[in-house]
């Protein structure tokens, strides 16, 4: 059977997007904004980025891609460097919505204004992340379906290390070893109730936050033949083994509770 315009399923092409989104923001006179006609990027550069307030280090929107030596003249952008800028676009257009009138808004452009409210998230959706609203930060982080069946279980500092763990930012060895510290100093809090749960994960969770630089040095064989790959690989397969200690702990909590209906 034929599929309909709406059950289309188009991939990604990070290069294609980034010649879309450049196009985007380049084409003349697209936002009006105080009397005055600008391009998107002209606008964000000149009126939004500069009173931004986590704007950090960063003076402008030039000097954010210069700084990430992100090349205009080109098709070719890493995936990290995408990401981070339309992380950026995300929190810079934020503030446009709030600062553009309605009257002001009449006279902007339709496919402008359409690409940075709808195709914008829409592109981060296809690439299999999330925006995340940080007290009006906004993240993207990974899109974890694990990591989402157990946000509401746990308290609210171990669910921000969660979502940490799957920030764009969170790529390094030394970033995912100080969050996974963190979590293990959680489930330790709770460590008899963890171990009853799944004493065999426990254990390999163990394992890998003691004996693989987590929470002390490595000196013991194999382990200290790992490079830093190899040590990221263990360090997201021990970020896999908490989730799921975690959840079979629930899940356990729920069968016993269900038991106690048949107690009688």
């Amino acid at each position: 059977m034929r599929k309909s315009i709406f059950d289309l399923e188009i991939r990604v092409d990070k290069a294609y997007e980034f010649e879309s989104l450049k196009d985007i923001l380049i084409e003349s006179n697209t936002i009006f904004y105080r009397g005055t006609f600008y391009n998107l990027y002209q606008f964000l550069n000149n009126e939004i980025f500069p009173t931004w307030k986590y704007k950090g280090m960063f003076i402008d929107f030039d000097d954010f891609c210069n700084r990430l030596e992100i090349d205009w003249g080109t098709s070719y952008i890493t995936q990290e460097n995408f990401l981070y800028l339309l992380e950026l676009l995300i929190n810079l257009w934020a503030i446009s919505e709030t600062k553009i009138t309605k009257d002001e808004e009449e006279n902007c452009s339709k496919k402008v204004l359409g690409y940075m409210r709808m195709n914008l998230p829409l592109i981060i959706e296809k690439m299999n992340y999330k925006i995340v609203n940080d007290d009006n930060k906004y993240r993207i982080i990974k899109r974890d379906s694990d990591v989402d069946s157990i946000l509401d279980i746990i308290p609210e500092n171990c669910a921000n290390l969660l979502l940490d763990y799957n920030d764009i930012r969170s790529n390094s060895l030394a970033s995912k070893k100080s969050i996974l510290k963190d979590l293990d100093l959680y489930i330790e809090n709770n460590k008899k109730i963890y171990q009853s749960s799944d004493k065999d994960t426990y254990n390999s969770i163990q394992v890998i936050v003691n004996k693989m630089g987590i929470n002390h040095p490595i000196k013991e064989k194999p382990y200290k033949s790992f490079d830093d790959e190899k040590l990221i690989e263990w360090y997201d397969k021990c970020f896999k083994l908490m989730i799921h200690l975690i959840r079979i702990k629930e899940i356990n909590d729920i069968n016993n509770e269900r038991k106690l209906f048949n107690s009688d």
